[in-house]
């Protein structure tokens, strides 16, 4: 029986992996539906960066001595001295993906084009059913580690069109492959492009397709319309004691909250991880104001305070997506006609179908969501009558309803995996308690 089997594999359990690699009495499989490791390949568009420092890499504030470090990278491809006089603390994600590849090419156990479909409660742990290469296989675990990510949402009228009109309806996230300039190019009129969402994400693809909107002669081959229902196109939160949210002393304190305190905290919190970077807003705003020296158009608009409220494909145009849209403040609806509809409508954490045999065995709490343990394990029923294994089921990047808006950062993530090889473990191979803060959260009790 192997100690841990990790489902998914994103940055969150290869670095598991990696920090698992002190540890070589504990036995672990990775499995990963896809063919290989590719970061949100999708939205590595030109000049796009992580929103965090290098530091938070696969391992460096756990374990900054690992030789899976992003510094040590750069060492063995010969590029350290480049990246000092870079002098950037936010790496490109083409070269965040490709340092995770190269740690993907060092670690033994992880198993690409292996789809999970289906976990099941044995005697002292869990049986996991594999499909690989068009084979079953069967494993079995004494632990699980669940990170399968979160999901890309669209509003249910847009996830409508997006299924009948893919190249002309889609979330950011599948921009890179699905937008098509030839696509979407009318001969009656110039063809319109909205873009729904004011996070990182909108951003980038607004200053990606404001970069190709002309042709060589100038002249745009399409027209951007940047709405959103925000107040405002706001930076995140980025201040130094903001950012001191994304610790282990914030963690704990979000945990011990009650549970209707917590929901009303995440809805108000929104800026701490969905705003804009400061340098995507500048360098969109640089490019406004060059294209628009001696008053020439930009062919862009942007506009806050501005709700989607319905889409519907046209039936005399069925090229022509017709969409309504809601200016909050003055309360105006109008209606207009774009030729591709773009939008950033953010992403949702979920536990995977496979695990589904062993939902009714996970307390949940009074809002329907997953109980997750301040060391990141489900909380299983202790019911005799349940068949739920003795083992522990892990999240990772599946705990913001219960951890904060932590889960999904890339600098909290070696932190949570070394909390988790030292439960596999049984002592503290890694050091969790000193990652410290200047801030205190709460009274002390």
């Amino acid at each position: 029986m192997i100690d841990v089997i990790g489902i998914g594999l994103g940055p969150f359990n290869l670095s598991l992996a990696a920090l698992l690699t002190k540890t070589p009495a504990i036995s672990s499989q990775f499995f990963e539906q896809k063919p290989c490791f590719n970061w949100h390949k999708n939205m590595i568009l030109p000049h796009t960066t992580l929103q965090v420092p290098f530091l938070a890499d696969l391992v460096s504030l756990i374990d900054p001595t690992s030789p899976f470090s992003f510094l040590n990278y750069l060492h063995c491809h010969q590029r350290l001295l480049k990246f000092y006089f870079l002098e950037d603390f936010e790496i490109f994600r083409q070269e965040y993906n490709h340092y995770c590849q190269w740690v993907v090419g060092q670690l033994s156990g992880l198993n690409f084009s292996a789809m999970v479909t289906e976990t099941k409660a044995i005697d002292g742990g869990y049986q996991v059913t594999v499909c690989q290469n068009q084979k079953m296989q069967t494993f079995t675990a004494k632990n699980l580690v669940i990170a399968t990510g979160s999901t890309p949402v669209l509003p249910p009228f847009l996830q409508d069109i997006a299924t009948k009109a893919p190249k002309r309806c889609m979330h950011t996230a599948n921009y890179a492959t699905h937008f098509d300039v030839d696509t979407i190019a009318r001969n009656d009129r110039l063809a319109k492009v909205l873009i729904i969402g004011s996070g990182q994400s909108a951003a980038e693809v607004f200053r990606a397709l404001f970069e190709q909107q002309l042709d060589e002669a100038g002249k745009p081959k399409f027209a951007i319309d940047w709405r959103t229902r925000s107040s405002g196109f706001f930076p995140m939160e980025y201040s130094k004691l903001g950012l001191e949210h994304f610790s282990p002393a914030y963690t704990d304190y979000f945990h011990s909250l009650p549970t209707s305190t917590k929901s009303q905290l995440i809805a108000r919190q929104d800026l701490l991880h969905k705003g804009m970077s400061v340098v995507t807003i500048s360098d969109i705003y640089q490019k406004l104001y060059e294209r628009s020296v001696g008053n020439q158009p930009t062919f862009a608009t942007l506009m806050a305070n501005c709700a989607l409220k319905a889409v519907k494909l046209n039936e005399d145009q069925p090229t022509t997506i017709n969409v309504t849209l809601h200016q909050q403040e003055q309360n105006q609806t109008i209606h207009c006609d774009y030729d591709c509809v773009i939008a950033g409508t953010g992403y949702q954490e979920g536990l995977p179908d496979c695990l589904s045999p062993l939902l009714f065995d996970i307390e949940c709490d009074d809002l329907g969501q997953p109980v997750v343990n301040r060391n990141y394990t489900l909380n299983v029923l202790n019911d005799p009558k349940t068949a739920v294994g003795s083992g522990h089921i892990f999240v990772q990047n599946q705990e913001t309803h219960s951890h904060g808006v932590g889960s999904g950062d890339l600098g909290l993530g070696a932190y949570r995996a070394g909390c988790v090889v030292n439960q596999l473990a049984g002592r503290a191979i890694y050091d969790t308690k000193g990652l410290d803060i200047f801030q205190q959260f709460g009274m002390a009790k």
